[in-house]
C-alpha cells in the first residue's frame, strides 16, 4: 500500500492520474471500484476494517485510504462505525459525484449503501492508498471551501 507504480492502464486515466499526483504523498494502490446496488441490511453485514499496516515500518508514515467518487449517487453513503455492531458510532459520508474523503479505514469499520431503493445501476469510485504525513495534511487543507 506504499510506493506505487503506475501501469500502462493510467493512460486512459489522466484525470485519476492527476487526482493522484497532486496529493503529494507517496502512494500505493489505486483503484477504480463497481458496486451493484445494495440494501442496509447487507452494507452492515459487509462492514470490515482493512489491513493496510501489516508491513507498515515503524516510524513511516500509516496507511490510510482516500475516496473520489465518480458517479452522482448522493443518496448512497460511505457507512462507518467505531465498533461493527455499535449503531450510536455509525456516521454516514453520502457519495455525490466528486465527494472526497479520507478514511482511517484500518481503524473504522466501512462499508458503502449504495440504496437499493432508489438505484438501479452500479456505483463507481477511485480508492487511493496513501502514506500520512505532513503531505496528506497539506492536501487536505488545500480541499476545504
Amino acid at each position: 500500500d506504499k510506493d506505487g507504480v503506475w501501469t500502462d492502464n493510467i493512460d486512459r486515466c489522466p484525470t485519476i492520474k492527476k487526482w493522484v499526483e497532486d496529493v503529494g504523498a507517496n502512494f500505493g494502490r489505486v483503484r477504480i471500484i463497481k458496486l451493484e446496488p445494495n440494501t442496509y441490511e447487507e452494507t452492515v453485514k459487509n462492514m470490515h476494517p482493512d489491513d493496510n499496516n501489516r508491513i507498515t515500518e515503524e516510524g513511516t508514515g500509516w496507511v490510510i485510504r482516500a475516496w473520489l467518487q465518480l458517479t452522482d449517487n448522493p443518496d448512497s453513503f460511505m457507512v462507518v462505525r467505531e465498533e461493527k455492531d455499535d449503531e450510536s458510532s455509525e456516521s454516514r459520508i453520502p457519495l455525490p459525484r466528486g465527494a472526497q474523503f479520507i478514511v482511517d479505514s484500518e481503524r473504522l469499520w466501512h462499508a458503502v449503501w449504495h440504496n437499493d431503493e432508489r438505484y438501479d445501476q452500479p456505483r463507481y469510485a477511485v480508492i487511493a492508498s496513501f502514506e500520512s504525513g505532513p503531505e496528506v495534511e497539506r492536501w487536505i487543507e488545500s480541499q476545504r471551501p
